[in-house]
């Protein structure tokens, strides 16, 4: 196990690449609901001219934009990048899930806009992969995936085919670490990238590392339950499957389903407590040899790396007693409280969509008997 032994630096800007499905929601949140406190300490917490720094990063050209949206104004990328150079803390955080799939073009840019790499500190997560694997399957199902869980594994594992499909490329281009740190330390000291190894059974492994980091007192960030990125459980992710092959079905185009699904019943449900059943799906036996090995380089690189390294590197490892399945892949039960939250976040949706339609009727009314008052 190797520990930060101090905090960075005063003047340093501390950059977390997350990458995605690590508990980078649920930091930022805490980031954002400690801000007061952080300013006492020296500390600046930067978004920009937006809540989520998310938005800086589309509009500088990073990757994760919801499909079919525009890409936002450059204004929003300098807003964020003013913030941090008008800011007079000791220590600045700038924290954006998307920097991990920053290209080699892009990186050095960024390092530049926050300062340059000696003033900058990269920090990013480990997760160990059976238990992110499903978590990314989840985001591909809110995205209007078909696939089952077993079926989309196969692809995401596929060490064969010559050419690597876009699953593949999407999940390791953020999560082969050994890709992804040795893309960023082509522009930055290896030393100066801290990766946490995090700890399923620690929920305060990610952001006791920020105040170690940081030089914040224990507790300082505290995760808000009710406004992280909860995520589907698998009797959840079984119904939208089914919403979403009955879409295709129907020819219905991803604005529509962006609309009522993206836009309306999963920011529904994602308030809502999670319903009973089972978390996630479990791993299939075929793809416990491949994890189990892959998460063998992950440690033995990690090890040799050079990176500044914070947990329990066993950690990462997948346990000898992992449960799998064998034989076809299972369904989840659906429990009847899983098809009521959908079915009444859905009614929610058209209700919404409802009154935005009679408000704008209103509105449009109301121009028109504006047009007719004579002075």
């Amino acid at each position: 196990m190797a520990e930060s032994p101090h905090p960075v630096p005063p003047g340093t800007r501390l950059l977390h690449i997350g990458p995605q499905k690590t508990g980078s929601t649920a930091i930022q949140v805490a980031f954002r609901a400690a801000q007061e406190a952080l300013e006492a300490r020296g500390v600046h917490y930067a978004t920009g001219a937006r809540v989520r720094p998310a938005v800086a990063g589309w509009a500088f050209g990073l990757k994760g934009r919801p499909a079919g949206t525009p890409r936002p104004p450059m204004r929003f990328w300098d807003a964020l990048v003013a913030q941090v150079a008008a800011s007079e803390a000791d220590r600045v955080v700038v924290s954006n899930e998307d920097f991990s799939r920053a290209n080699p073009a892009q990186i050095p840019r960024i390092l530049d806009a926050f300062g340059g790499p000696d003033r900058i500190r990269v920090v990013l997560a480990a997760r160990r992969l059976d238990l992110f694997l499903p978590s990314q399957w989840q985001e591909r199902i809110k995205a209007g995936d078909e696939r089952p869980y077993d079926e989309w594994l196969r692809t995401v594992l596929d060490r064969v085919s010559d050419e690597p499909s876009w699953d593949r490329r999407n999940v390791w281009r953020s999560h082969d670490l050994e890709v992804l740190v040795n893309r960023w330390a082509a522009h930055i000291d290896v030393d100066r990238i801290t990766v946490v190894m995090l700890d399923e059974s620690d929920r305060r492994r990610l952001p006791a590392a920020f105040e170690m980091l940081l030089g914040l007192p224990a507790d300082t960030l505290r995760p808000i339950p009710t406004r992280s990125n909860r995520g589907l459980t698998w009797g959840e992710c079984e119904l939208f499957r089914g919403v979403n092959e009955a879409f295709a079905a129907r020819g219905w185009s991803k604005d529509v389903r962006r609309r009522f699904i993206r836009g309306q019943v999963l920011t529904d449900l994602r308030d809502r407590t999670p319903s009973p059943g089972p978390k996630s799906p479990p791993l299939p036996d075929w793809a416990a040899d491949t994890l189990r090995e892959l998460s063998e380089q992950r440690i033995d690189w990690l090890g040799g790396s050079g990176v500044d390294l914070i947990g329990d590197l066993e950690v990462l490892r997948l346990p000898d007693d992992v449960e799998t399945v064998a034989g076809p892949f299972p369904e989840p039960p659906i429990p009847r409280r899983v098809v009521g939250d959908v079915v009444t976040a859905l009614i929610a949706a058209t209700l919404a969509a409802e009154a935005a339609e009679a408000a704008a009727i209103v509105a449009a009314v109301g121009d028109e008997d504006d047009g007719d008052v004579v002075e």
